[in-house]
């Protein structure tokens, strides 16, 4: 029965991550920026000459490591997961030639890829299989500063956007859009999908 948990769980973790690839490939093409983690990744990628996916498994690597010294408890199996099975899906659908061209089609592309890395970001969430490197290390320091979640991760949203603008990532109004709308978007697909992953899973709400 354990081994049985142990399966689902993973395999929520991994369609969420699939998912968040999914949603974080039509941010990338739509050329107007992204959300604020994906733009190091994309600054990065450039100076280094690495694919994104290559760019995300080293930042998530520093970010778990971190987590690893201060909080462990915080990290499982869905931790590792996560960002491989993102960095696999990405640099999978990179190989795929689309360019879009229309201003509005590409605003339509950017919005649907931040809904699906919500989408994402829930699904696997809600496994309870490990938090992903990011949100692994802003849960772990929020209770070590004992400083609200949404202040870590506005000032780590922040910091990203900056740094992956100085690295040469395209800096537009798309980033400062995730940050506002990527939180909201997150709790309400929790709230959508809490109840039938709970039954799923055979979890007591």
């Amino acid at each position: 029965m354990i081994k049985k948990q142990s399966l689902k769980r993973m395999g929520i973790v991994i369609l969420g991550s699939i998912i968040m690839g999914l949603g974080i490939h039509l941010t990338i093409i739509g050329q107007l920026g992204s959300d604020p983690l994906t733009m190091l990744w994309i600054g990065l990628s450039d100076k280094l000459s690495i694919s994104i996916g290559q760019a995300n498994i080293l930042v998530s690597s520093v970010m778990l490591l971190i987590v690893f010294f201060i909080d462990r408890k915080e990290l499982f199996i869905g931790s590792l997961l996560n960002p491989i099975v993102i960095a696999l899906t990405t640099d999978l659908l990179a190989n795929v030639p689309f360019q879009p061209e229309s201003l509005p089609f590409r605003l339509g592309l950017f919005l649907i890829g931040l809904a699906l890395m919500a989408f994402g970001i829930a699904v696997y969430s809600l496994a309870s299989f490990g938090r992903g490197a990011y949100e692994a290390l802003v849960f772990a320091l929020s209770a070590i500063l004992n400083v609200s979640i949404r202040l870590v991760r506005t000032s780590f949203d922040c910091l990203f956007m900056i740094l992956g603008f100085l690295l040469g990532a395209s800096l537009s109004f798309a980033p400062l859009l995730a940050i506002l709308l990527m939180g909201v978007m997150i709790q309400f697909f929790i709230q959508q999908l809490i109840r039938p992953m709970s039954k799923y899973l055979g979890d007591e709400l």
